[in-house]
């Protein structure tokens, strides 16, 4: 969900005349803290769909790693209001998942919705929702089916707003022009 955010918010920013050139890079720290947890994640995802590995308490250390990276970045970046946004929607993500054993709550109506196969723990750390669920409406139940089909939660759509805003606003600041005195 959120490259299908970043392209809509750089469309966006790109309409109201902003550029990318104008995204202050220097400003945002601790951006390999974002990269190396989002790797940690598809190297997690891959094991469990290449079934070399199953949920169960290494899943949810690594996972608990992952989310720590995600909020020492959000840490060392609270002066931006943007990525303060983003991290609410990583801390939305989070409480279900560790709340239901290191799995994402994953509504069966969304998963049908939106065309996905129901043996959802094979395709990474998702759990069918059940009567014994925690929070189950912070988990992914709402389906969306374009570009291509997946269930999304409120935390997803809270962060990539975040992410959305962030870059349009940034696409909008004008580069401040060094003059030299003579």
């Amino acid at each position: 969900m959120f490259i299908q955010a970043l392209i809509i918010a750089v469309i966006i920013g790109y309409i109201l005349k902003g550029s990318l050139k104008n995204i202050d890079a220097s400003s945002i720290k601790g951006l390999y803290f974002v990269f190396t947890a989002f790797l940690i994640e598809f190297i997690l995802i891959m094991l469990i769909r290449n079934q070399y590995l199953t949920r169960g308490i290494v899943t949810y250390v690594v996972n608990f790693i992952m989310y720590l990276l995600l909020f020492v970045f959000i840490y060392v970046n609270r002066r931006n209001k943007w990525i303060v946004l983003m991290g609410i929607g990583f801390l939305l993500n989070a409480i279900p998942i560790f709340l239901n054993g290191g799995a994402m709550p994953v509504s069966l109506s969304a998963v049908k919705a939106a065309g996905i196969t129901q043996n959802v723990s094979s395709e990474g750390l998702y759990r069918l929702i059940d009567e014994g669920t925690k929070l189950a409406f912070l988990g992914d139940v709402i389906p969306v089916k374009y570009p291509r089909p997946f269930a999304v939660s409120i935390g997803d759509i809270v962060g990539a707003i975040g992410l959305m805003l962030f870059v349009i606003t940034g696409m909008q600041r004008k580069k401040t022009e060094i003059k030299y005195v003579k």
